[in-house]
């Protein structure tokens, strides 16, 4: 295994061009945590790979039916081998999916068996009714018209606000993400890579979950999702919480 810095295409591309006959796949986080790609990186990474023969493999469990309908492959407009997806395909119940061509899925077809081209493929979830039934309606909410239009401009307007309150109360901060998931990071540097998230005051953002957490938003350690079920007062209460638990870690680290 080895590991290349995201965002860094010509590091990929070194290791890449040096390693590529021993390489099954370059496997990524298309939107890496918080990290949103830079232009141009994951084009480049699918032209590399192509170039050298290896497969391009996207982490898409946050990422797919988040971002967009067709997960992250079709917002930032670059399609992978294989993808795996996660989570909101099961509509909040245990269900995952591995996604590829015709071509590579032809393996995991029971045609097969017993002419030596066959690969066994099971779980102990596989095929799980109630999962599977779930994430059905799921999908069929998303596929409403006018609902990403709904989360981004949630997400958007959250995420703004969270920035501006940053900006308000003196923070040296930054909102990393997309509008569907982000988060704030006390940080200064530009947040680019894993390395950059490192420089992060972590006793301000475990302050500042602690602090929202005693107003009543509950957030993930290190992110922010919104949700279709996010009203605009919702959106009004969790704006001023935000704005509250900033100045409230800003009195507690100054």
């Amino acid at each position: 295994m080895l590991v290349a810095p995201y965002n860094d295409l010509a590091t990929v591309e070194g290791i890449v061009a040096t390693h590529a006959d021993e390489l099954a796949a370059v496997i990524i986080e298309p939107f890496q945590r918080l990290i949103p790609p830079q232009p141009g990186f994951l084009a480049g990474l699918r032209e590399i790979t192509r170039r050298h023969g290896v497969l391009l493999v996207f982490d898409e469990v946050v990422t797919g039916f988040r971002l967009a309908y067709g997960g992250a492959q079709e917002y930032y407009g670059v399609v992978p081998d294989l993808a795996c997806v996660g989570k909101i395909v099961g509509g909040g119940f245990p269900l995952a999916a591995v996604c590829a061509s015709a071509d590579l899925m032809q393996p995991f077809d029971p045609d097969r068996d017993g002419k030596g081209e066959f690969i066994s493929q099971s779980g102990t979830l596989n095929g799980n009714p109630i999962a599977a039934a779930a994430g059905l309606a799921t999908l069929a909410e998303l596929r409403k018209p006018g609902a990403y239009t709904k989360l981004f401009a949630t997400g958007t307007r959250l995420k703004d606000g969270l920035a501006a309150a940053a900006r308000k109360h003196g923070m040296p901060a930054q909102v990393s993400g997309e509008p569907p998931v982000f988060d704030i990071i006390f940080t200064d540097r530009p947040v680019v890579d894993y390395r950059a998230t490192m420089t992060a005051d972590r006793r301000r953002i475990a302050l500042f979950n602690e602090e929202c957490l005693r107003r009543g938003v509950v957030k993930a350690v290190n992110k922010i999702y919104v949700s279709l079920a996010h009203t605009d007062a919702d959106l009004d209460e969790t704006l001023g919480i935000f704005d509250e638990a900033l100045a409230a870690v800003k009195r507690r680290t100054s």
